[in-house]
Order: structure tokens, then C-alpha cells, then sequence
């Protein structure tokens, strides 16, 4: 049996959700939770196989509450995350996966998808690569490119994205926060907010800290 927690903050998806899954053989649903902070407190009380995440949600949001549990010693038998998201931001959807999530699906995915995946994921059997047609609509594009932690770079405590090494490499060739606006068809603003959000996840204070750090670990040389 497939132990299921539901961490969602519109009620009509969250209790759809629940019945639709409830109707599955080997399927139980074991709670649901309406914010990110419930979910926690509901799965410490009640474990789960996996948990069916919502990313935006009140009190506490999806990515925040899955750094929770990846963190928390209490709990011991840490459960498979699965993302369900009406949202299509690449960063988004990377940060999720960087923070624990298995797979990321939209929240139109049908029942029979959607079930056929949580076997699937138990099983150790997940491939999305493998397919095709209908299926892929459901599933963000950017997840067949980038898989969680085996394609993301560790730097101790948080992963760098594709994004984060791209402006990394940059910076270490030397381009201005405006040149890599430029390049990337971002706002100088933006790249600014990436650049000091990549320092502290390299735990660094500047510039000259990250690009000796990047050439120390040889970050800058792996390629995805």
C-alpha cells in the first residue's frame, strides 16, 4: 500500500485530490494539509511514502517545507516529494527539485498519469525521458533536462542550477553584472538578485571569494 500525504491550499484540488486517489487499490491517502507548516506537523505525527506538493502555499511555501524535512533528524524515513503545480517558472521547478522533489507534474496531469507515476516512482522505475506523446504536455519541460541531485552541483549545504553556474561562469571570465544582463536578455537588477543569491549558496561575501572558490572546487569545469 502507497501511503499518501496531500499538501495543497485550494480545498477543491486538495479533497479531489484525496477521493480520486482514495479510489486506487493500493492507494491510501493518510492526510491532507492546507499549508506547508500543516504538512510538516502532519507528517512528523504520520508518516508517508510520498507527499503530493504544492509550491505556493500559505504560512509556509512547498520548497521552504521540503528543506524542513530533508533537515529534520525527527524524521527518520524521509518520503518521496512529488510537485504538482499550475506554475511553469524554470527557476521555480529547479529549486524544488534541488530541494528534495522527485518530479514535478502540472496539476492538469490526468488521474491515470498521475497514478501510474507514484507506482512507478516507488518502484524505483521513473524515467519521464521514456515518455512520450501526451504524456510529456504534463511534465515541465525543463525536467528532462535537468534531474535532480544528479545534475545539480553540491556546494555543502545548497545546489547550484544551471542558471547559477551559467552566471558563475561568467563571473569567473570577468563580465560586469550588465554584460550578463545582456547576454541573458535579463535586467541588471535580476542578474544582481541571481549574483547574491549564488554568493550564499557558495557561502562566499563577493566576487573574488566565489571565483577562487569555483576554481578551487572546479566548479566552473563541470558541465551538465
Amino acid at each position: 500500500m502507497i501511503q499518501i500525504g496531500i499538501a495543497e491550499d485550494q480545498a477543491l484540488i486538495r479533497e479531489s485530490l484525496a477521493i480520486v486517489l482514495g479510489l486506487e487499490s493500493d492507494i491510501e491517502v493518510r492526510w491532507t494539509a492546507a499549508t506547508g507548516s500543516e504538512a510538516l506537523s502532519k507528517l512528523k505525527e504520520s508518516p508517508v511514502d510520498i507527499i503530493l506538493m504544492d509550491l505556493r502555499m500559505p504560512q509556509m511555501e512547498g520548497v521552504t517545507a521540503m528543506k524542513h524535512i530533508q533537515k529534520d533528524e525527527r524524521i527518520i524515513e524521509k518520503p518521496t516529494i512529488i510537485v504538482l503545480t499550475t506554475f511553469h517558472h524554470d527557476e521555480w521547478l529547479i529549486e524544488a527539485l534541488g530541494s528534495g522533489a522527485e518530479a514535478c507534474f502540472l496539476k492538469e496531469i490526468p488521474p491515470h498519469l498521475l497514478t501510474r507515476a507514484l507506482r512507478e516512482i516507488i518502484a524505483d522505475e521513473w524515467n519521464p525521458a521514456l515518455w512520450g506523446g501526451d504524456w510529456r504536455k504534463y511534465v515541465p519541460e525543463i525536467q528532462f533536462s535537468i534531474r535532480r541531485k544528479e545534475n545539480l552541483i553540491e556546494t555543502g549545504h545548497e545546489y547550484l542550477t544551471t542558471r547559477d553556474l551559467d552566471i558563475l561562469r561568467k563571473l569567473c571570465a570577468g563580465a560586469t553584472n550588465g554584460e550578463i544582463a545582456a547576454v541573458l536578455h535579463l535586467s541588471e537588477g535580476t542578474i544582481k538578485n541571481y549574483v547574491s543569491s549564488l554568493y550564499g549558496k557558495l557561502g562566499v561575501r563577493h566576487r573574488a571569494e566565489a571565483v577562487k572558490l569555483a576554481h578551487e572546487k572546479g566548479i566552473i569545469a563541470t558541465l551538465y
